[in-house]
């Protein structure tokens, strides 16, 4: 779960898995492909782990067909009055076909209702049921990708040429065409263009090396590739996370107007004038654009005109209401195995509340399908209202590498040379009475650890996982001496910069995906002050804590704890390498790599930027032997220097969805690189009342 300059959670076993496809020849409609249920990955693994094969081309096969297309009345409605063109026109010539083990033809209609705290976007469930949809997405069972806007791909033998063979017939949610070019607007046009930039090309998906971007070509309208300068053996497996949502969320038909290569002087002059937000062109592409540097990608819930590729698409923004509506896509390219057009769900309504209490009276009550971010606390509270609220919990395991991090930010203009020395951050681990947090607030559910990946991942380190655990007062002080030997009456430390008291401020983020990040910071607060540290608690909102980051003004922080199952750490290594949104505890050499530009920025020093260079090395390397050989020396550097500390090992979740929901999968994992609801494919979820 994100904040707005977020973007957040992690991953498992290397090895690309392709699920094979079988085409469904539909009478007069064209031929859906329906993906097998099972996958096989390229070494067996334990547990749920994505796995990773050597690059190969998914081929689809035949079945019987199954029929003409079939579509929510809802839609029928608008067809017979003219308003839309018959689903045989809308879906393209191969829809994606979606035949789960154990799931049911469903029913047409209905309200997902969503409450939540905070924005319509990063607060609610709609990220989630929406943002995971890309050329590639994947599997049910988080072992593998599957073709999703993409057809298939072809991978050259040294991984540096994609070629991705698009569905024939895509359209946005506003009936224009979606084809290879506006894959390439955006790598092209939006990421390799130095203006919108700021004159250095970002860190990303589409930068394996760290500074060279990859280039798209068009080969005809379903065909295109993407090479690189390097190998890039992961790069399937990356656009199956959140990344992979950019590709096909830069409408050109929509954006170009806002482009400085594709309208003229005068008109985006015109534009920019009517934009309160903007001073030029890039800033008023930013502000319209739902990717890019600097963009919001939030802005699709507020720009109601914006065509997405999602299966609900805003149609009431909350504005300074309390509640939106999405509707299904009317073009929407997944159906059912008998040809249903997906999802069957009409609308999500979410609906805002002011504080998580109300809203989970009101839960409690039977008023809503799901609920965010529960907590461990509340779980006994569900189960003895579930007659009332009509709500079952589906339990989740956990893609983390622990429950919470506890960040202070060794590139903080003021605090960092102090947050910088290791002996500082041992003792602030020592001083930690891991056990009471976990009684305390996670019900006992959970041992100690330090973030790291599982014991049962290839790349799990047993001294990055058990230093400095042991509660141990004394040890705290020892270390403490070291670095803060002076203090005052009252036996608080001095900052031996100032000679006055020392005090840390801990930004702590209100929506703590349940996590209670608000309540571990008190715990922290009467430890830290026990060895004579003090801090105080700034309680902030989601875009307050991105906002402030983005100035490299946060000291510390508690945050999310990804990085644990399988791989997980090389698809999210926010908390092992200081190059993601999340990194905050080496914030300012994040914002280095992610956004030059910025003024914050702080340059790695060399030791930190060969760090960052070995990882680029995984996502390079050709072979799973050679990444995770590598991807070991970055554990075991985050070993060695201990930049990030851990509490306790991630716990089972559990989230609960209405009784009247059908097609709910049990046991899948959540996490934010996952999807959380998204791997569950809500889109063949359907209302049984």
């Amino acid at each position: 779960m994100p904040n707005k300059k977020v973007i957040h959670r992690s991953f498992f076993y290397l090895g690309l898995v392709i699920a094979f496809s079988v085409c469904v020849l539909l009478v007069g409609c064209g031929t859906p492909v329906t993906e097998v249920a099972t996958t096989e990955p390229a070494e067996a693994t334990e547990g749920a782990q994505p796995a990773e094969e050597e690059p190969m081309t998914t081929e689809p096969s035949e079945e019987e067909p199954a029929g003409t297309y079939g579509e929510s009345p809802m839609l029928a409605e608008r067809v017979a009055a003219g308003d839309l063109p018959p689903v045989e026109e809308r879906l393209p010539e191969n829809p994606r076909v979606i035949d789960l083990p154990g799931s049911s033809i469903g029913a047409y209609g209905g309200d997902f209702r969503d409450p939540f705290v905070g924005d319509s976007y990063w607060s609610s469930q709609m990220i989630f049921m929406i943002a995971w949809r890309g050329l590639v997405n994947w599997n049910p069972t988080y072992d593998g990708w599957v073709p999703n806007i993409a057809e298939n791909v072809d991978v050259n033998d040294d991984a540096t040429v994609y070629t991705f063979h698009l569905r024939k017939g895509l359209k946005w949610s506003d009936g224009a065409p979606f084809t290879s070019d506006d894959v390439l607007f955006y790598v092209n046009d939006i990421m390799a263009n130095t203006e919108l930039t700021g004159g250095t090309i970002p860190n990303s998906i589409l930068t394996p090396d760290g500074s060279t971007p990859a280039v798209a070509n068009k080969i005809d309208d379903e065909t295109f590739t993407i090479e690189f300068n390097i190998p890039y053996g992961m790069f399937l497996l990356k656009m199956c996370t959140y990344d992979g949502w950019a590709f096909v969320t830069a409408p050109k038909h929509y954006l170009e107007q806002y482009h400085a290569d594709y309208n003229t002087p005068e008109n985006i002059e015109k534009l920019v004038e009517e934009d309160e937000n903007a001073t030029d062109w890039v800033t008023l592409f930013a502000s319209k654009s739902a990717v890019g540097t600097g963009a919001d990608p939030a802005v699709i819930s507020r720009d109601l005109d914006y065509p997405t590729m999602f299966p609900w698409v805003y149609t009431q923004e909350m504005g300074s209401g309390t509640q939106f509506i999405a509707e299904r896509n009317p073009y929407y390219y997944w159906v059912d195995k008998e040809g249903n057009q997906l999802p069957y769900i009409d609308r999500i309504v979410g609906t805002q509340y002011q504080d998580e209490q109300t809203m989970l009276v009101d839960a409690l009550a039977g008023k809503f399908d799901t609920v965010a971010n529960t907590t461990n606390e509340m779980k006994a509270t569900f189960v003895e209202n579930e007659a009332t609220s009509g709500l079952i919990l589906h339990p989740n395991p956990s893609e983390g590498g622990g429950q919470i991090s506890i960040l202070f930010n060794q590139t903080h203009p003021v605090m960092g040379e102090l947050f910088s020395q290791k002996d500082f951050r041992i003792a602030m681990s020592y001083a930690i009475n891991r056990q009471e947090m976990i009684d305390s607030l996670y019900f006992g559910q959970g041992e100690p650890r330090q973030i790291s990946p599982t014991e049962d991942s290839p790349l799990y380190n047993e001294q990055l996982t058990t230093q400095y655990l042991e509660y141990d007062v004394d040890q705290a002080n020892e270390y403490l001496d070291k670095v803060l030997p002076e203090k005052d009456a009252e036996g608080f430390r001095l900052d031996p910069s100032t000679g006055e008291k020392l005090t840390i401020v801990f930004s702590i983020q209100k929506d703590d995906y349940g996590l209670r990040f608000g309540d571990a910071a008190e715990m922290l607060k009467k430890y830290y002050a026990a060895v004579g540290v003090d801090i105080v608690i700034d309680t902030i909102t989601n875009d307050e804590l991105g906002d402030r980051g983005d100035e490299n003004g946060i000291e510390a922080t508690i945050f999310t704890a990804e990085g644990g199952v399988g791989i997980t750490a090389i698809l999210d290594p926010r908390y092992y390498v200081p190059n993601q949104g999340q990194s905050y505890w080496g914030k300012g050499w994040a914002l280095y790599i992610n956004q030059p530009q910025n003024e914050a920025k702080v340059e790695p020093p060399d030791d930190i930027q060969a760090h960052i260079d070995l990882y680029n090395q995984v996502l390079q390397a050709p072979t799973r032997e050679e990444r995770l050989e590598l991807m070991g020396q970055v554990i075991q550097n985050a070993a060695d220097y201990f930049w990030v500390i851990g509490v306790s090992s991630a716990t089972p979740g559990y989230h609960p969805v209405s009784a009247r929901t059908a097609n709910v999968m049990d046991n899948w994992i959540w996490g934010w690189n996952p999807g959380g609801y998204a791997i569950a494919l809500p889109e063949q979820w359907y209302f049984t009342e």
